[in-house]
């Protein structure tokens, strides 16, 4: 969404990592309007997914696997729920992944050299850029090269990639700091580095409440494919001293992402794709441990083909490129707006028009709203530069008791889930509108159309307004002046598109 002074200006002010924004600032620059900018956003995701696809097929094959088997492991990996679903979400987490897993992939195929578990080191940094939950990776891929040589008593070559590693992450976390903190980077080295504690802590996480429940979801949705996963981690590490060095590395870094992924306090359905891809790696052993029981082969065959044929059934309608009816919403809302109108909705879904706060109203934003009330940031958005247009969803909801001051008399519902600077007039009875932003208004009726009548010129504030004459006695609308024409009929938005996110 932000432009590059908009994301230094977030890492100044941020706890979380922003490095993620440069890589959607793309689809900002190829796209036209909101809607070709989610598309593009898409696109990207999708392209991405798949780089993340094929540096898993290139693990495989390092770790010995042939070019059938590694195949094999990327359809096990694409039929995981979690992983079909969230892979292609527009988020950090599936850039962070990317990232990850390329510094695996570099990290056993150069573990020995300097030079190449420095640049396992970069691309750890960047991931833990794209999303300070990387610091999972970061320290997996450290224990795992250092523990690697360390069970072959090489401990002077285990020091020497641990800090070889260490530098490598250092670069890019230096180059963002300076880059985006201009003469303190230091502030921004803060917020990186302290800013997740309290984000991650205890406190916060039981403010969600329930998100263990996601888990059970991940493993009963998926039962057959974990248990493929889990049991191939399981007999390898048995086997551990007798693995080569590839697999020593990738197996200790499978097994602590995916022990530190589970027990996260925060986990949320896309957090999964963060393990998938590593645990994955090792689904088909299993079937390696059976070779000797043909009948046990068989069945066990039988049964993995089961899992991800019902799997793909059940998941391949999240293919979907295009959410019509969202979509829908986002070409509405951005053709009610000029391109220096302000919107707001506490999510950011219109990439290409400005906002009053950056404010994100996920459930600890909702509940300190609830606490700060008037001196709250979603408050002070609506007192002192309330937006022309809202798109009202269910975080708005949450927050009513305290906004609704401020936009019970400001704000007129135009869509089910648009509601714009203006007020509802029928003839011969008083209104008050309290102005939330200045300017001329005209008056329209419930489908766009411009109404006879003398533009208004309005100060913010409180006015009584009587509608005196209208063609006949119905409802009138008092908009900013522009053209509305077939823009506020009903449409495919017009539903609740804010339920079942995670369902």
């Amino acid at each position: 969404k932000y432009i590059p002074d908009q994301i230094a200006a977030l890492a100044a002010n941020q706890v979380k990592a922003e490095g993620y924004a440069f890589f959607f600032y793309l689809a900002h620059l190829v796209g036209w309007s909101a809607r070709s900018m989610l598309l593009a956003g898409r696109m990207e995701m999708a392209l991405l997914a798949c780089g993340t696809l094929a540096i898993v097929y290139g693990s495989a094959r390092s770790l010995g696997e042939s070019r059938a088997r590694a195949a094999l492991i990327l359809l096990i990996l694409l039929s995981f729920s979690n992983f079909i679903e969230r892979i292609f979400e527009t988020r950090g987490d599936p850039l962070s992944v990317f990232f990850a897993a390329g510094a695996l992939l570099v990290a056993i195929r150069g573990r020995d050299r300097g030079w190449r578990v420095f640049a396992a080191g970069v691309l750890s940094g960047l991931a833990f850029l794209s999303t300070q939950k990387a610091v999972y990776f970061n320290l997996a891929l450290g224990v795992a090269l250092v523990g690697d040589a360390a069970l072959e008593r090489r401990f002077v070559e285990g020091i020497a990639r641990g800090a070889w590693l260490v530098l490598g992450w250092l670069v890019p976390i230096a180059v963002y700091c300076v880059a985006l903190g201009g003469g303190d980077p230091l502030v921004v080295g803060h917020n990186l580095f302290f800013g997740p504690v309290g984000v991650a802590s205890p406190r916060i996480a039981a403010e969600y409440g329930g998100l263990r429940s996601f888990v059970e979801q991940t493993l009963v949705r998926n039962a057959l494919l974990y248990l493929f996963c889990f049991a191939g981690m399981v007999i390898a590490l048995l086997r551990l001293p007798r693995l080569d060095g590839a697999r020593r590395v990738a197996l200790i870094f499978s097994v602590i992402v995916t022990a530190l992924v589970f027990a996260h306090n925060q986990p949320w359905p896309y957090v999964f794709i963060m393990a998938l891809p590593f645990m994955a790696l090792w689904a088909l052993w299993p079937l390696d441990a059976l070779a000797g029981n043909p009948l046990y082969l068989r069945t066990a065959w039988a049964v993995l083909a089961l899992a991800v044929a019902v799997s793909f059934v059940k998941n391949v309608t999240y293919l979907r490129i295009d959410n019509s009816d969202q979509l829908a919403l986002v070409d509405r809302a951005e053709a009610l707006l000029g391109p220096r109108d302000v919107y707001f909705d506490g999510v950011g879904m219109l990439p290409n028009r400005p906002e009053p706060s950056t404010i994100w109203l996920d459930r600890h934003a909702i509940l300190l709203t609830l606490k700060e009330g008037v001196n709250s940031d979603a408050y002070r958005v609506f007192a002192t530069a309330p937006p022309k247009l809202i798109i009202w969803n269910y975080r708005l909801d949450n927050i009513l008791p305290v906004i609704l001051p401020l936009v019970r008399d400001s704000y007129v519902k135009v869509a089910p889930n648009i509601r714009m600077a203006g007020v509802e007039l029928r003839p011969g009875r008083p209104a008050i509108f309290d102005v939330p932003v200045a300017g001329t208004y005209a008056l329209y009726d419930l489908r766009g159309n411009r109404l006879p009548g003398r533009p208004l010129h309005l100060r913010r504030g409180k006015v009584r307004l009587t509608l005196r004459t209208a063609p006949q006695e119905v409802l009138v609308l008092l908009l900013p002046q522009g053209a509305y024409t077939g823009r506020l009929a009903p449409g495919p938005d017009d539903k609740d598109l804010f339920v079942g996110v995670y369902s």
